[in-house]
């Protein structure tokens, strides 16, 4: 209210009075309109905000809901999972995407011993990125025996806590172990 006031009083303390004003008072003349300025630039900055609040609103209100009910798995849940390094087993004549391997496990952990386990050419892949693995990958392997490779599962993971391919829920799992 004050400054509805002081825009009012001021425009036309300044507009009315302002050459007998600048040649009588000049320090007061510029602090006026320096207040003024000040004025219009906050009442400016405060129509831009509610103009881009208003049209933003639903954004906003997107992106919070989608950040606060983020049900992906934790760093926590991710470091419970086993992981393996793959080795290729081949022949002299086979391709080198058509090679069947084995997973080896890094560290296994208490809860999965984890055992040496072979692999098939045509399960020696990725069905996140739909790659063959490679010689030296590192993979996870999640509770329900489903592989993949280690980033592309951490990334499906902290998005969503299921298997791709059977929707096995790794945080309902945790909770009952």
């Amino acid at each position: 209210m004050a400054s509805f006031l002081w825009w009012i009083v001021g425009f036309y303390w300044v507009v009315s009075g302002g050459a007998t004003l600048l040649l009588n008072a000049p320090r007061l003349c510029w602090l006026a309109i320096i207040l003024l300025a000040f004025d219009v630039f906050r009442v400016a900055l405060a129509c831009v905000v509610g103009i881009a609040l208003c049209c933003c609103l639903l954004c906003f209100i997107t992106i919070l809901y989608a950040v606060s009910h983020q049900e992906g798995a934790s760093e926590a849940d991710l470091c419970i999972l086993q992981r393996y390094r793959f080795k290729q087993t081949c022949g002299s004549g086979e391709k080198a995407s058509a090679r069947a391997g084995s997973m080896i496990p890094i560290a296994p952990t208490i809860r999965d011993p984890a055992n040496k386990r072979a692999l098939l050419h045509e399960d020696a892949e990725c069905c996140i990125c739909l790659t063959a693995y490679e010689d030296g990958t590192e993979l996870q392997c999640l509770p329900c025996n489903h592989h993949f490779h280690a980033v592309c599962i951490s990334r499906w993971l902290r998005i969503t806590p299921t298997c791709p391919l059977c929707k096995y829920n790794i945080l309902k799992a945790n909770i009952t172990v």
